[in-house]
């Protein structure tokens, strides 16, 4: 069966066009590879809008500085994300806490 059928591999450069979504130039994400994976972490498991987190200030500044302006974006979305996390964390805790009552004045 398997000499009928037909494979194909596409393989997609993601940084390239990480840079061009970010504003960011060329290569700048070739040595930031926890930068590229919290990207990717933030664009797909959480699905936040690149516009939050893309470069959006002046041309002329160095590449340097533009990536440390999405690094700064990026710990800012991911810091509300974990505070998020801990509110909700905190609320079912409250909220077994409270079975946990109820079900105690229940039992004699």
């Amino acid at each position: 069966k398997l000499s009928s059928s037909v494979f194909g591999v596409c393989v997609v450069q993601l940084k390239p066009q990480l840079e061009l979504l970010l504003n960011l130039p060329e290569k700048s994400l070739t040595k930031e590879i926890r930068l590229t994976q919290d990207l990717l972490s933030l664009f797909i498991d959480y699905q936040i809008p690149s516009d939050l987190l893309s470069y959006d200030g002046a041309d002329d500044l160095d590449p340097l500085s533009k990536v440390e302006v999405v690094k700064g974006h990026v710990k800012k979305v991911f810091d509300m994300v974990d505070e998020m996390k801990d509110r909700d964390l905190k609320e079912e805790q409250q909220k077994a806490d409270m079975r946990y009552e109820q079900r105690a004045m229940r039992s004699p």
